[in-house]
């Protein structure tokens, strides 16, 4: 219901929710806030804002803004990564301009030493993200991919990508697809994150567990002790501002934690844009607000 009602709620209100879960609209203000989560023990990801542009011009400008928040991070000594959407770069537009962009992106992180992480979008952009992927990870290790769960071609993508052993982020998917390519039930889906995760593990890549649901952090858990698995080869994912309770009891178990920061001129598009389609999110928000800190 909230996540219906949103797009007729003021601006105002919408900014007031949101900014407990977006780091504000500057680069200074994401670098603030990346340097709190360093401090507190965890490690942070920076998307800026934006995606599905309409014009090439905008595409360069995305590009631009991810350079200069690369070297922010640098200079500030920052313990971060940068995510980026594929369609932020011009993806729908020009496929080879959008690898052109990704290729410097990956070029300067790789001289950074961070990564930069190519996020899902909707069903209509996979074999195109995923194929990016594959021609970035030939020429750089500092790349990195998302799977969603609830998607059912998931599992065999995965396969596809273990010769490379990537760096995959494993998440449940926000957005709404056909029962046809996705599973609608909640414990399939559940089901099919245990089973990326543990044959990731199991195939010697890296993984990003990205989830704020207690059944799958417990049994991530119980994955990674059973399987013996390093610290450098996972690590718990969240969003700002989202479970900071369950944040904070990962992180004084000993358990890698890293946290993910939007920021950007985009934050009320995104917010209205993201709460429809996942209303758990709304759900997770409303529910902070009222948590003690």
């Amino acid at each position: 219901m909230v996540a219906q009602v949103l797009p007729y709620v003021p601006r105002a209100v919408v900014g007031r929710v949101s900014a407990r879960y977006i780091a504000g609209e500057a680069l200074q203000d994401a670098l603030a806030t990346v340097r709190a989560l360093n401090e507190s023990g965890a490690s942070a990801t920076v998307d800026v804002l934006g995606e599905f542009v309409t014009a090439l011009d905008e595409a360069a400008a995305a590009r631009r803004e991810y350079l200069a928040l690369l070297e922010g991070l640098a200079v500030q000594q920052l313990d971060a990564q940068v995510s980026v959407k594929p369609t932020q770069l011009g993806l729908k537009l020009d496929p080879a301009a959008c690898l052109s962009h990704f290729r410097a992106l990956v070029q300067r992180a790789r001289e950074l030493g961070t990564l930069v992480t190519l996020d899902m979008e909707d069903s209509s952009c996979t074999d195109a993200t995923l194929e990016l992927y594959r021609t970035l990870r030939r020429d750089s290790p500092q790349v990195s991919a998302v799977l969603q769960a609830r998607l059912r071609r998931s599992g065999a993508d995965l396969e596809a990508l273990l010769p490379l052993q990537p760096s995959v982020r494993i998440c449940k998917g926000i957005y709404v697809e056909p029962g046809a390519i996705a599973f609608q039930d909640r414990e399939e889906i559940r089901r099919n994150f245990l089973a990326l995760v543990e044959r990731l593990l199991r195939g010697g890549g890296f993984v990003g567990i990205a989830t704020h649901d207690d059944v799958l952090i417990e049994r991530s858990r119980a994955l990674v002790h059973q399987l013996g698995v390093e610290r450098d080869r996972y690590e718990f994912q969240m969003l700002l501002g989202v479970r900071e309770d369950r944040r904070r009891r990962l992180r004084a178990a000993g358990y890698p934690l890293r946290v993910y920061v939007p920021f950007g001129s985009h934050w009320y598009a995104y917010s209205i844009r993201r709460l429809k389609e996942n209303p758990a999110i709304a759900g997770h928000v409303l529910r902070s607000l009222f948590e003690r800190r």
